[in-house]
């Protein structure tokens, strides 16, 4: 999450508990505007695709690189630890999204990924 993305979600605070807190930072990544959105998935790193055929790998870089071109911004994935095809298969789909429709995608994805990372942070505190 950016910077002013972190500071809208946090101007919620204090959270009555943690569906408050995941409620509020939903909010504001279904909202972020086009630049808002582009920082957001530009520092969320690529998905890996560590497993799988290397012709498959390639392929996938391929295609997340495409998927910049056509769309602006950087592909990301609800997904963990994908095996190439498996990514292949999520990027190639994507790229035949209009762009306004894969914006409300990649903010889904994006919302889905943070949320991840919001609840490891949470459970490592207990």
């Amino acid at each position: 999450m950016t910077t002013g993305a972190a500071r809208a979600a946090l101007q919620h605070s204090p959270f009555a508990d943690e569906a408050a807190l995941y409620s509020a930072i939903d909010a504001v990544i279904l909202n972020l505007d086009n630049e808002e959105l582009e920082r957001a998935l530009d520092a969320v790193p690529p998905p890996a695709a560590e497993h799988g055929h290397p012709d498959a790998r390639t392929a996938a870089l391929l295609a997340i690189s495409l998927y910049r071109d056509r769309f602006g911004y950087a592909f990301v994935s609800g997904i963990d630890a994908p095996t190439a095809e498996e990514l292949l298969m999520r990027v190639r789909i994507r790229l035949g999204n209009d762009p306004e429709p894969e914006g409300r995608a990649a903010r889904e994805h994006l919302r889905r990924a943070i949320r991840v990372r919001v609840q490891a942070f949470v459970e490592h505190l207990d």
